[in-house]
């Protein structure tokens, strides 16, 4: 009788420690906010948002990364990829977050969820100095359109391609954009405003004919879809949080942004 007690004990031992294993492991499996260190992807060729300087990532969404992982209480590491790329890289697993100019199209909210904004950006037009014949939007009509893949201008000059008998040519970089511009290979380029002031600043014998909105909602930081919800409502916070006191202006001066 005491052996068979004991067997009987035993047995639930071994249950009770089956079943603190599987609590441990569906614990460990259902927490999305376990990371402390984030890998952040951003394609590091946009001034002044995100450019290289003496092999070191700079810039504006740099100091507002550095400012908003301060208060929300997080490490991170900075990986420099294509535009196009950080998406894919994102839904592979392959960095964590994005924050790289990136605006919350319906396109890319199917994919990724997005903070709320912490840029709004313009759009200018960009042209050779000594080319008459552009003077607004209506005149780039028929005419060749260099733009940087995967931004809200491409999306923007696409939607007007057919109507406007454009002929779209991308780069893989506004760097690129630009020498296309400078090269005679494209009549005239669209830019986010803030980085363009930075080419325009370099290349006297380029400037802006026109200037309108961006049409996206803002530039926001983005994680795969359903993940780090936690974190992104901290995210939120804390680029509010931000706007309400003067760290952010002072970001904002530092890049010539306000």
């Amino acid at each position: 009788m005491r052996q068979l007690i004991k067997l009987l004990y035993c047995i639930g031992l071994v249950f009770v420690f089956l079943a603190c294993d599987s609590k441990e492991e569906n614990k460990d499996s259902s927490n999305t906010e376990s990371i402390k260190t984030f890998r952040i992807g951003m394609n590091a060729e946009y001034p002044p948002f995100e450019f290289k300087k003496d092999a070191e990532i700079v810039g504006f969404d740099v100091d507002i990364l550095k400012a908003i992982s301060k208060k929300v209480g997080f490490e991170y590491t900075l990986h420099h990829m294509s535009f196009d790329g950080l998406i894919p890289a994102l839904k592979a697993g392959k960095i964590d977050m994005i924050i790289s100019s990136m605006s919350a199209t319906s396109k890319r909210l199917e994919q990724v969820d997005f903070s709320i904004p912490y840029y709004r950006g313009q759009t200018l037009f960009i042209k050779q100095k000594d080319n008459t014949t552009l003077v607004d939007k209506e005149s780039i009509r028929g005419k060749r359109i260099g733009i940087y893949i995967g931004t809200v201008q491409e999306q923007a000059i696409r939607k007007l391609k057919a109507d406007y008998n454009l002929v779209v040519i991308p780069s893989d970089t506004i760097f690129g954009a630009i020498m296309n511009l400078k090269a005679n290979k494209v009549d005239a380029v669209l830019a986010d405003l803030a980085t363009a002031q930075g080419y325009l600043a370099e290349n006297p014998e380029l400037v802006g004919f026109y200037q309108e909105n961006d049409g996206s909602e803002g530039l926001s930081i983005a994680f795969d879809k359903n993940k780090h919800t936690q974190t992104l409502m901290q995210i939120n916070q804390a680029i509010e949080t931000l706007k309400e006191s003067g760290e952010y202006d002072a970001i904002l001066q530092k890049w010539n942004l306000k």
